[in-house]
């Protein structure tokens, strides 16, 4: 039980998943080449024997590693896409393991009849070929380990069986050898998987980490920069609208209560204004007393005003803090992205300007959209 334990592989998340089935995208050069020697160790074998069952190994296999480079590349394209998701990488990955597999099964096959009907120079070909095969899946698809085990299992088995149903002092070391090298390979497999495991995970929770405010909890201005690019992609003709906002009466928070309570208030906005986001909206803060939120999906104009008076009625009622009842104003300005084709920077530059009007005009909480 504990042998079979170190192979065991444990459930990821969905960005973790989908990384490491974007690593698939290097296999495309080393399974043309090995297709190529494949083709021509085979082909070398069957003439040379004359054997129909050598050729027809020969014939489906040439065929099989042009259609699993034809595939690769097909599957390539979709994975480098940015809105890749998980059930699309899933989808993906199958259709890279069927055909990558059934090359598998015929270098297993090929070896397997070459120790039984071939000479010893092509036997040494053909074992050259096998080796190489399994260190390229090592090499390049070790990262899922749900194909590549499989795959060096399908290829060295036969191989396995041929060598010693073919019976001599050689032939009985040789199933001996590849079998240990089999068993290391696949255990090497997992380890590397399982640390690559770890080291993308501790990556996406550094990068987590930088676009989140440590306050508040809420996405930071890095992360603002990146949810906008994606809503510029994903817009579909609809508006994306962005509202900055600047709480008022909060320095006289701090000089009166302190920070403490200062930052408290901080956390309790963040989290009241995260209840108020539509699904596909997101809230920021910004720095400071300020915080922003992108709305996408926007159809009519009038959705954002609406939006930020509710925002501007929710913010402004009472905070219990530390048995304090705390009670700041808000103001909002906004700026709308037409026609899919919006500049943050100048989306903020707007909707700051907005926000600086209603200040200068000294009322507090009236929403303006720039």
């Amino acid at each position: 039980m504990q042998t079979f334990a170190l192979f065991r592989t444990r459930p990821v998340h969905a960005a973790t998943y989908i990384e490491l089935v974007r690593s698939l995208t290097t296999t495309v050069v080393p399974s043309a080449i090995m297709g190529a020697l494949f083709a021509m160790t085979a082909t070398i074998c069957a003439a040379r024997t004359g054997d129909p069952i050598l050729a027809w190994i020969a014939v489906v296999g040439s065929l099989v590693a042009v259609i699993r480079g034809l595939v690769q590349l097909a599957i390539n394209r979709q994975l480098r896409r940015p809105d890749l998701d998980e059930t699309h990488a899933r989808r993906l990955e199958r259709q890279f393991a069927a055909i990558y597999l059934l090359f598998a099964a015929i270098v297993g096959a090929f070896t397997a009849a070459a120790f039984v009907l071939c000479p010893v120079d092509e036997q040494i070909a053909a074992t050259a070929l096998l080796v190489g095969y399994a260190a390229g899946v090592a090499a390049g698809v070790s990262l899922r380990p749900k194909i590549s085990v499989p795959a060096v299992l399908l290829a060295v088995v036969p191989a396995i069986a041929g060598a010693a149903y073919v019976g001599g002092a050689s032939h009985y070391q040789l199933p001996i050898i590849l079998a240990a090298l089999m068993l290391g390979g696949v255990g090497s497999m997992v380890s590397r998987y399982r640390t690559a495991v770890r080291l993308i995970e501790m990556r996406q929770l550094f990068a987590s980490m930088a676009k989140r405010d440590p306050l508040t909890g809420l996405a930071n201005r890095l992360a603002l920069e990146q949810a906008f690019l994606d809503s510029v992609r994903a817009c579909g003709g609809k508006l994306i609208v962005l509202h900055c906002l600047d709480l008022d009466r909060f320095k006289p928070v701090n000089d009166t209560y302190g920070h403490a309570v200062g930052d408290a208030l901080l956390v309790a906005v963040g989290r009241r204004l995260e209840r108020l986001l539509r699904p596909g909206d997101s809230a920021f803060r910004l720095g400071g007393d300020e915080f922003a939120v992108l709305q996408t999906g926007i159809v009519h104009p009038d959705e954002s005003e609406l939006a930020a008076r509710r925002i501007v009625r929710a913010l402004s009622e009472p905070y219990e803090i530390a048995g304090n009842q705390i009670v700041v104003g808000v103001s909002i300005g906004s700026a709308r992205g037409v026609d899919c084709g919006p500049d943050l920077m100048l989306m903020l530059s707007v909707a700051d300007k907005a926000l600086y009007d209603i200040k200068h005009r000294g009322i507090p909480g009236q929403a303006l959209a720039g």
